[in-house]
């Protein structure tokens, strides 16, 4: 007999820390779950108290209101189990743990058994890894089943002699169940969804993943939860980007299901939708409400206004142009144009005179001297000193525009041009900062970044006929090869790139070290981005080609 069952994959936005608004997301989505027939509810991983929670994890107070927040979603349960995401503590030590709750009570308690520390992940700083537990006996409905729950980690068991799926399926599961807080990059989904595949194809059992949604200071979680059935279709998908409360009908005689079209986004829509993500809820849950962008009539502050627009509303988004007198007219133009275009605020403050009362006070003090970078970079500074005043005075929150391939470079000014409380596209290559307007512009059928911003040479517009030093066609796909692939120089000449320029490249992205370590907090897109998942020492005078 062919019997249904209704389960419900919860894919919220829950914040760290947030405990009690935490568990109001979980209790509401149980409650509309079991309301539309549901059998099961599953949340995602820590979802009691939000992830990564860091060295939130040291503090005692912390880790019991996180065990008193579980007693309350377990006493809103009924007959319809649910699996939740939260901190287990047993014997002074801490776990990662999934808790099935039923009938006002924890039925079973699950440990993550692989911690992963690489990347931004560091949980074997806090957690121990669990131990092997059986699947989870249930009756949903009228069937009794085996839950096979796992926790995001364990099904990314290439490089791990543990297997947690396969022994969860040797145990005896009917179905697998992964809580996840899986942060984005580009294609992610497809490689979570073909890990999970080839589990269900070895072993011919139902994966159901629940990965949460938000933004929590650089990670950004795109969700996309989605169900295989026994066959390996996908027979369900959560939006990507967004809370959703997904219902599936699984059929549990044989796990089959009706098949849907695999959900698949290019790559600068994906980033533009994640970035546009990421900025929502850094400010929303960082308290701003509000944004200030310098634009200097160039694609990147294009680029970071055009998101905070699509996060917040042009309403809430204040564009500042500060030309010099070495601003071209088409920029000033460029700026204005941009910010009519985008409905957001705008305002200009030329500096030249701020700039030259600058030169006059430091006149003796640099005497002697011939004009440089020094001068050119009073300008950058000058302007984030108006930023920041701006800031100060209305509470808005401070948009640096510098991307991923000029602060590889160092190509920024610190305390100028990188100056604010987030980095937007810190993470986005000056090829693919194009590539996301170029697509918004089709998306929306007009012009909406100006066609002179898209073609006219980069340009700090530092001095007199400046254009930046650099072919972001060779050198912006060099940098990425370096920095999220770490290739050799060896390996890079191979790939024909000229041995002069890679090593160019190398050493500037070495001695910039020290610009990122100050650098705002930049949002992660790729798979290696700048910030808490690459340690280089500042101090490094390691060369690859001394050996």
């Amino acid at each position: 007999m062919r019997t249904a069952t209704r389960i419900h994959l919860a894919q919220i936005n829950p914040t760290v820390g947030a405990i009690s608004s935490n568990v109001n997301k979980i209790t509401d989505c149980y409650t509309r779950a079991v309301a539309d027939g549901s059998q099961c509810v599953i949340f995602p991983e820590l979802a009691v108290v939000g992830y990564p929670p860091q060295d939130l994890l040291y503090v005692q107070t912390f880790i019991q209101d996180n065990l008193k927040a579980l007693r309350l979603v377990a006493d809103k349960t009924g007959s319809v189990p649910a699996v939740v995401g939260f901190v287990d503590q047993q014997e002074g030590n801490l776990y990662s743990a999934a808790a099935v709750l039923a009938e006002g009570d924890v039925l079973k308690v699950v440990h993550k058994r692989l911690l992963p520390t690489y990347d931004v992940f560091d949980e074997d700083r806090y957690f121990e890894e669990g131990e092997a537990t059986p699947p989870v006996g249930v009756t949903l409905g009228q069937t009794p089943l085996k839950l096979g729950i796992h926790i995001c980690e364990d099904l990314w068991d290439t490089r791990s002699r543990v297997k947690v799926v396969d022994e969860l399926a040797g145990a005896g599961a009917d179905v697998f169940i992964n809580l996840s807080a899986s942060p984005f990059y580009v294609n992610k989904f497809h490689e979570r969804m073909d890990l999970a595949r080839k589990k269900v194809e070895k072993f011919r059992k139902p994966f159901v993943y629940c990965n949460q949604i938000g933004g929590q200071d650089e990670l950004i979680y795109d969700g996309n939860s989605f169900v295989l059935d026994s066959g390996g279709h996908l027979i369900a998908h959560a939006t990507a980007f967004g809370e959703e409360l997904l219902a599936v009908d699984l059929d549990l005689s044989d796990g089959a299901g009706t098949a849907i079209p695999v959900p698949n986004m290019d790559p600068p829509e994906e980033v533009f939708q994640a970035l546009v993500l990421g900025v929502k809820d850094y400010c929303r849950k960082s308290g701003f409400q509000s944004v200030v962008v310098g634009l200097s009539g160039g694609i990147d502050s294009a680029t970071v206004a055009l998101i905070a627009a699509n996060a917040l509303g042009a309403e809430n988004v204040y564009g500042i142009s500060m030309p010099s007198h070495f601003s071209s007219d088409h920029s000033k133009s460029d700026a204005r144009q941009l910010a009519e275009n985008l409905g957001i605020h705008y305002h200009s403050i030329p500096i030249h005179g701020t700039y030259q009362a600058y030169l006059d006070m430091l006149d003796e003090l640099l005497t002697g001297t011939e004009p440089d970078t020094t001068e050119e970079n009073l300008q950058a500074r000058i302007r984030g000193n108006i930023l920041m005043a701006y800031s100060n005075k209305f509470n808005h929150l401070v948009l640096s525009t510098g991307n991923k391939t000029e602060l590889a470079l160092g190509y920024s000014t610190l305390y100028g041009d990188m100056t604010g409380g987030l980095a937007v596209i810190s993470d986005v290559s000056k090829s693919e900062v194009y590539a996301i307007c170029r697509w918004y512009n089709e998306l929306k059928g007009q012009a909406v970044i100006p066609e002179n911003i898209l073609t006219k040479a980069p340009s700090a517009e530092l001095k007199a006929d400046q254009v930046d030093p650099f072919d972001y066609d060779v050198v912006s796909p060099l940098v990425d090869e370096i920095i999220e692939k770490d290739r050799t120089i060896r390996e890079l000449v191979d790939r024909g790139y000229d041995p002069d320029l890679v090593r160019d490249i190398k050493q500037r992205i070495r001695r910039a070290e020290y610009k990122r370590r100050q650098a705002p907090p930049g949002l992660k897109v790729t798979r290696k981005s700048f910030g808490s998942g690459r340690r280089i020492p500042i101090i490094n005078h390691y060369l690859e080609d001394e050996m």
